[in-house]
């Protein structure tokens, strides 16, 4: 079975070395399959769905991040750097990336302010994102501001993992389902409207 090894950074024709199914009462079931990498010897834990021929889903290692296609190219870079620093076990460093893509957040909206702090707010009053994001927001920057200026603090992996994922939620929401849930309003509008004459 083909799969990404992040070690060795190829994809690589993985050794089975066990593996069980459990059915489901309703018919089909899954598959678990424990693979190991033929060149580096790195585990996978893989699940197939037995009641459809669709790709098999890694569950170990934790796959990347999936990245919204409607992110803007500068954030979009950012986003997959801090990814790839994760990867590479950079804990500290995808902090930082991670703070420099809320820094392309609000640099893409024209946020005037030139402190985070200050551009994050601005983006809360502005209706841009919400209460809760803003505190998530607000939260990451303080991580990233630590990693970035103060020399003694390093991110551990479950806090860079916390950071990414969070970061990640917060550009899909104003990239992906904000802008889908105005384009659902101005469609029930004019449907509203079209009824109404």
């Amino acid at each position: 079975m083909l799969v990404e090894c992040k070690d060795c950074q190829a994809i690589v024709d993985g050794h089975e070395e066990g593996g069980y199914s459990v059915e489901s009462l309703f018919g089909g079931g899954d598959r678990f399959t424990l693979l190991r990498c033929p060149r580096c010897d790195h585990p996978f834990l893989v699940r197939n769905d037995l009641s459809y021929t669709a790709e098999p889903e890694v569950l170990y290692p934790r796959p990347d991040l999936r990245i919204s296609p409607n992110l803007p190219e500068l954030i979009r870079t950012s986003h997959v750097e801090a990814q790839a620093c994760f990867r590479a076990k950079a804990y500290t460093a995808a902090a930082i990336m991670c703070r420099k893509t809320l820094e392309g957040l609000c640099a893409e909206h024209k946020v005037t302010a030139k402190n985070l702090v200050h551009a994050l707010r601005e983006l809360k009053e502005r209706n841009i994102i919400e209460q809760r994001l803003w505190e998530w927001a607000d939260a990451l920057r303080i991580v990233g501001n630590e990693a970035a200026h103060d020399v003694s603090v390093t991110v551990p992996p479950d806090d860079a993992r916390d950071v990414l994922e969070f970061t990640n939620a917060l550009l899909e929401y104003v990239f992906t389902f904000r802008d889908r849930f105005e384009a659902f309003r101005q469609r029930q509008a004019k449907r509203h409207d079209s009824a109404a004459n």
